[in-house]
């Protein structure tokens, strides 16, 4: 009996700034089914990191909606979702990793639900107002200076 090879992935793709909600979602439906489809496969982690600036010019495009995926699966399921990507017009580049090989398919598969965050701009406000702790090494000098002063 041949052991069922699975994988690690990491897919991060990139959707046309004037795209609505509803053509996001559908691309991330289809991402999903492609998923899905395959028996061996999961969704480990899915992030929606919002509208950004892209570095360079793509398709006549500055920003773009970015979409970050973790999944598990076997070899097989990068073409399958690459595929379905390059069928959608939306969809203006992706890329896919392989983060690792030759995964036990007991304990890959038999986590709990796939940990979906969305990038919203309340959190991301949150997080700029709480005050950062100094790192150790600015506490000391911080120290050395009151010290010196005394």
């Amino acid at each position: 009996m041949a052991k069922l090879k699975l994988r690690k992935y990491e897919l991060i793709y990139l959707v046309q700034p004037e795209a609505t909600d509803e053509d996001r979602q559908k691309i991330n439906e289809r991402v999903d089914q492609t998923i899905e489809k395959f028996g061996t496969s999961k969704l480990v982690k899915r992030e929606e990191w919002g509208k950004r600036k892209l570095a360079y010019e793509i398709r006549k495009f500055n920003k773009a909606y970015y979409f970050y995926h973790i999944v598990i699966g076997p070899p097989g399921l990068t073409q399958e979702i690459e595929r379905v990507l390059r069928m959608l017009d939306n969809c203006v580049r992706f890329m896919t990793i392989k983060l690792e090989d030759d995964l036990d398919p007991v304990t890959s598969l038999a986590d709990d639900e796939p940990e979906a965050v969305e990038a919203s701009a309340a959190d991301e406000s949150a997080a700029q107002e709480s005050p950062a702790e100094e790192p150790p090494a600015a506490q000391a000098d911080a120290q050395k200076e009151e010290a010196s002063d005394a």
